[in-house]
């Protein structure tokens, strides 16, 4: 027959339970353990921390550049910034992705290997809205995408991985190209689930959509370059191609912005609560005197009043010296 507790039995025994793991929990060494690191065996560090500072570096730049072209491809304010950069075990990053999704294999030339790319869905839908002759604004369907979504999505996944190629020149001649698509992350199969891979994830936003796009690099692929990440990535600057000038020119160009001649007085407050219909305001500008032309809310040119027909006109005579600061610096 077991035996039931007294009360002051069961006290005593949580007491020596709560000093026996205050004794466990001290140092070894009874000092500081300042000493002790915490390593997991079943994921290690294959890429070190400089290497990782670079690759965030290396691809912010990206996210500049890969930002113009989309504006421009997409015909809308586009912004991609880097969130992070870190090193998983490649079934980790399966299991953080939505399902479905828009999900690539990505060819890495002068490797043996393979990496990946993947739109969240809400951003790839807004995408293929834009691409198709749509706002954009219209909340994407909770579905997988179709064939035809999926071909147009493509021409934005070969646009960012040009970029990409681009980006990495000053480093390797590593080349970024599509060798496979899905929407379901686990039906594409690219490398081993306990291979390391690196995970950048970037935040994209178009117009008022927002999501994440995230590019997956073997540790091997970065590994294979060894320290050309610390001297290669500063030299990386990225030139606008004879495409991306003609798509900012022809989208960009039809841009309407507002001009103003800017023609400004004071007068008393008594002066302004006087005024009434068909009193004529003496600006105290002579017609002869410069007048500063504004785009938008930015000086721009200096000019004079002059009369075009029958309409008033301003003749553009010289560049603010904001414009011809601005046009040196660059």
């Amino acid at each position: 027959m077991s035996k039931i507790l007294t009360q002051d039995e069961i006290d005593a025994l949580l007491a020596s339970s709560a000093a026996a793991t205050e004794r466990s929990a001290e140092p070894i060494d009874g000092g500081s353990s300042s000493g002790v690191v915490i390593y997991n065996f079943r994921r290690p560090d294959r890429v070190s921390k400089e290497q990782l500072r670079s690759l965030h570096f290396l691809h912010d730049r990206f996210a500049l550049n890969v930002s113009t072209s989309l504006s421009a491809f997409l015909r809308a304010m586009t912004e991609v910034s880097i969130v992070s950069v870190e090193q998983f075990a490649y079934s980790e990053f399966l299991m953080s992705l939505p399902d479905p999704t828009a999900f690539y294999a990505v060819n890495l030339s002068l490797f043996d290997g393979v990496g990946a790319l993947e739109i969240n869905p809400s951003v790839a839908f807004t995408m293929v809205d834009r691409l198709l002759g749509g706002t954009g604004q219209t909340p994407g369907p909770n579905r997988a995408l179709t064939l035809i979504e999926q071909n147009v999505v493509d021409s934005v996944v070969n646009l960012m991985l040009d970029n990409l190629t681009e980006t990495w020149k000053p480093i390797a001649n590593m080349e970024f190209r599509i060798q496979a698509r899905e929407t379901r992350p686990q039906m594409l199969q690219v490398t081993g689930p306990t291979e390391i891979v690196i995970l950048l994830v970037f935040d994209i936003r178009i117009a008022e959509t927002r999501g994440m796009v995230n590019i997956c690099i073997p540790a091997a692929a970065i590994e294979a370059v060894g320290e050309a990440f610390e001297q290669g990535w500063q030299r990386t600057r990225k030139q606008p191609t004879a495409d991306e000038e003609a798509w900012l020119h022809t989208n960009l160009g039809r841009v309407r912005l507002p001009v103003t001649a800017l023609l400004e007085t004071t007068l008393p407050a008594r002066d302004l609560i006087a005024l009434k219909p068909g009193d004529v305001l003496s600006l105290g500008h002579p017609v002869a005197q410069p007048v500063e032309v504004h785009i938008g809310q930015v000086r721009r040119f200096g000019g004079r009043l002059t009369q075009h027909g029958k309409s008033a006109g301003v003749q553009i005579e010289s560049l603010s010296r904001n414009t011809v600061q601005q046009g040196a610096a660059a």
